[in-house]
């Protein structure tokens, strides 16, 4: 369709979309929605005889919708559905408000993406994800978002405003530099050990200091990145630096109670400053240069004459001072305290009476000579700097953590530092898009089983079950929880097996409690016998334990020197499975379900008891750290252990006839078996797989990797393997040839077993069908860690946008 054609009616067609990027590209889509959003009155709008009312609102809903998923839909265009209908569908639907802290007007929207939905579900239609929630990413408003791999502390813009600089909670490297206009990043220095806890540019724009908790203070040069000074060996942690109006010195303030003046050129320190009673917070300089003033815990801000190191000027507070600024014409300097802020006239260094704003705030700085910009827990504000007078606010939600602003210099915008790692590029003029409460509660861990009935997703504030519909709820609380250790879920998806720190009773003792789906109610708690003097609980931050294949036996290692198993219908104790008095590295079923297996990593050994009588019928030893190198067979009694002699051991069941093939000269760190146990596939420390006749010991091939590979997986026709360089090789069973390279990784299991799989990595999630190493579609964000129950339903944790829920269905024509 022709540019000039596109009307707002136009829009209910989605086959009008669809159109122009396919025959002239997403920039001729994205400017020809322009031209009509510049032609189109604000309160007007359009409709078709059956189709849904299309007003100018949405076309500014939908240029931001293109303009977050600009990237991917330029490498995925035949995703435009699925990016439009995940953004439009929550913009303002009745069902979206509870995930929103606050709710959009109504402007239909949703009817839009509804009436496309229609439309796209015509027969031969392309396969698409469906996001079951919200994502993230504003609509409206001018708020922009850069994405960090870690908590941000600190943050600060150059001189002209057009550029930005972030420190970071990330290892080594994590201090950049962002154009604030592209909001890409240009520049990461990499060399604090700690955090970056603060960072300023100097005067001219060409140097960047940052303090860390690594005790050391650094200067960058910024276009380069490289690495001007290093001042380690501060007395602690680095809270504060600033650059002199000059350039010429570098003050770096610490929590050992000491400020270092350095020169900047040369790296030395020229003048240490000395007097506060604690931690020193806050530094800036005097705008002539000739003071310094010091922010500190000792409940008071002072100021020094550099020219003699002497301190002018005590200022006593109600509280700890955290941040200074002096405004740029020199005669006032604003502190923060326990109530507000406080100024000071530079000519005599006397406290004007009072305080201004509504405090406690934590941080401030000048915008102009008569305002003042200033954080508060849940807000940032602009505020006259002599009335006290609110000038401008803008609310943000808490998110537990000490939080930093930093003030574009035209004064409009402002930098949020944030612990999820998505700083804030907001807009104090514009009303906000409401926040998205996923982003207040991450997601640290996923548990359930691959096609399974039911999940689990452990987030920060509460543990969330998710069934096949993508149906959610609530598991209510209970404060003896064994935290962030992993919860099983039933192979029928009713019941859930929550790890107890201690079972509420003397001696303290771990346990199990058992919950019904459907209720959320707890119906058992499993627990060993009372200990005996020579026996003791285990630490429960590791309770290995399993359910039976039918559901009706749990197996866990809940007390030094046995695994327990219970009948699940009653919760009985039925076994006391005797082992070595050391930590459980794994406790497993076979396939079948007639035997428990146990392993333990410090002595490297494993034992096979039967299910039914208890009886152990293998005790042996093989490789557990720092991964289990075990594997069974699906569909025979046969399970592989893999030893750091290089061999690997294969017991027969139920017997538990033992045969040891000798595979490398390098440890097996890896074991995959074929279903019927024919086939062995061995990962050795040589970087080399090897697949074996099990029953003849030969090897038929040898696949040799430039990586690592520590997970292997053998199907009816392939064998699967996954390395340490990111990457999943997939390799002819009969030839051993290397059939395909993925970029990201994929649990071979998971490849030659499940209906639906993922790679994952740095990119977008590629989704695959079984048997298929061409993925059929793909879903915008990376993911840390993704579960695909039933029916396509699919949990995930976010990597792109950090730690974020995600629940998603993959709707698959075929």
């Amino acid at each position: 369709m022709p540019q000039q054609a596109l009307t707002l009616a136009a829009l209910a067609d989605f086959s009008t979309l669809e159109g122009l990027l396919k025959n002239e590209g997403l920039d001729a889509l994205i400017a020809a929605l322009e031209q009509l959003q510049s032609q189109t009155p604000p309160e007007s709008y359009a409709q078709r005889e059956g189709g849904p009312r299309v007003a100018a609102r949405a076309l500014r809903v939908l240029l931001r919708a293109l303009a977050l998923d600009k990237a991917f839909l330029r490498a995925h265009p035949e995703s435009l559905f699925q990016c439009l209908y995940n953004r439009l569908r929550w913009f303002d639907a009745p069902d979206a408000a509870a995930h929103f802290v606050a709710g959009a007007p109504e402007a239909q929207v949703w009817r839009l993406a509804e009436h496309w939905r229609q439309q796209w579900a015509s027969p031969g239609r392309a396969p698409w994800v469906e996001s079951l929630r919200p994502l993230p990413g504003p609509l409206e408003g001018d708020d922009r978002f850069f994405a960090h791999d870690a908590q941000v502390l600190s943050a600060a813009y150059s001189p002209s405003g057009a550029r930005l600089a972030t420190g970071t909670w990330e290892d080594g490297r994590n201090v950049h530099v962002w154009d604030v206009a592209t909001g890409t990043c240009i520049q990461t220095m990499a060399g604090h050990e700690g955090e970056v806890r603060s960072v300023a540019w100097s005067p001219d724009g060409t140097r960047l200091a940052s303090g860390s908790r690594g005790h050391d203070a650094r200067i960058w040069d910024v276009e380069t990145g490289a690495l001007l000074h290093a001042l380690t060996g501060q007395e602690g942690q680095v809270t504060s630096v600033a650059f002199s109006p000059d350039g010429r010195w570098l003050a770096a303030a610490n929590l050992g109670w000491l400020v270092r003046l350095v020169d900047v050129a040369t790296g030395q320190v020229v003048r240490t400053l000395k007097g506060h009673q604690q931690s020193v917070l806050a530094v800036a300089f005097h705008p002539s240069g000739r003071w310094l003033a010091t922010g500190a815990s000792d409940n008071t801000a002072r100021v020094w004459d550099l020219e003699t190191g002497t301190q002018v000027a005590r200022i006593p507070t109600i509280s700890s001072v955290g941040s200074v600024a002096f405004s740029p014409d020199g005669a006032w300097l604003a502190l923060t305290d326990l109530d507000g802020i406080v100024r000071v006239a530079t000519q005599d260094w006397k406290r004007e009476p009072g305080v201004t704003g509504q405090g406690p705030y934590s941080g401030v700085s000048w915008v102009d000579d008569s305002r003042l910009g200033v954080l508060a827990f849940n807000r940032v504000e602009v505020l006259d700097a002599r009335s006290g007078d609110v000038l401008r606010t803008r609310p943000y939600l808490s998110d537990g953590h000490q939080r930093s602003a930093a003030f574009h210099p035209a004064g409009k915008h402002f930098a949020l530092t944030a612990a999820n790692g998505r700083l804030l590029i907001g807009d104090l003029e514009e009303t906000p898009s409401p926040t998205l409460l996923a982003l207040q509660n991450p997601v640290d861990h996923l548990w359930g089983q691959p096609e399974g009935a039911r999940g689990v997703a452990r987030l920060r504030q509460a543990a969330l079950t998710f069934d096949t519909a993508g149906r959610e709820h609530t598991v209510p609380h209970d404060y003896r929880e064994a935290a962030l250790v992993p919860w099983k879920v039933s192979p029928d998806g009713v019941l859930l097996a929550r790890p107890l720190m201690y079972l509420g009773e003397r001696p303290d003792r771990p346990g199990i409690q058992l919950i019904d789906t459907r209720s959320l109610e707890p119906i058992h708690t499993l627990a060993a016998s009372p200990k005996g003097p020579a026996e003791k609980s285990v630490i429960a931050t590791r309770l290995p334990m399993a359910f039976s294949p039918d559901g009706q036996l749990l197996a866990a290692f809940i007390q030094e020197g046995a695994v327990h198993v219970w009948r699940v219908s009653d919760g009985a104790l039925v076994h006391t499975l005797r082992g070595p008095r050391e930590p459980a590295a794994i406790v497993d079923f076979t396939p079948d379900g007639t035997f428990v297996v146990s392993g333990y990593e410090r002595s490297a050994r494993v034992l096979v008891h039967e299910a039914r009588s208890g009886t152990r019928v293998i005790d042996t030893t093989a490789l557990l750290h720092p991964a289990p190198a075990y594997a069974a067979a699906a569909q025979a009694p046969c399970i592989a252990l893999g030893r750091t002699s290089g061999e690997v051991e294969l017991c027969e069941l139920p017997g538990g006839a033992q045969r040891v093939l000798r595979v490398a000269g390098a440890p097996v760190i890896g074991l995959g078996l074929s279903d019927d146990g024919s086939l062995v596939a061995a990962c050795c420390m040589d970087k080399r797989v090897r697949l074996l006749d099990s029953r003849r010991g030969v090897v038929l091939h040898e696949l040799p990797h430039p990586a690592l590979a520590y997970a292997v997986a053998v199907g009816d026709e392939v064998v699967v393997t996954q390395a340490d360089d990111m990457r999943t090789r997939v390799f002819d069973l009969a030839t051993g040839a290397l059939l395909v390279t993925l970029d990201g990784c994929a649990p071979p299991e998971d490849v030659v077993r499940r209906r639906y799989w993922e790679t994952l990595g740095d990119g977008p999630v590629a989704y695959h069908r079984q048997q298929e190493h061409s993925p059929f579609v793909h879903f915008h964000d990376a993911m840390e860690e993704i579960l695909i129950l039933r029916e396509g339903l699919v949990l995930g944790r976010g990597r792109t946008e950090r730690d974020l829920l995600y629940v998603l269905k993959l709707h698959d024509p075929a």
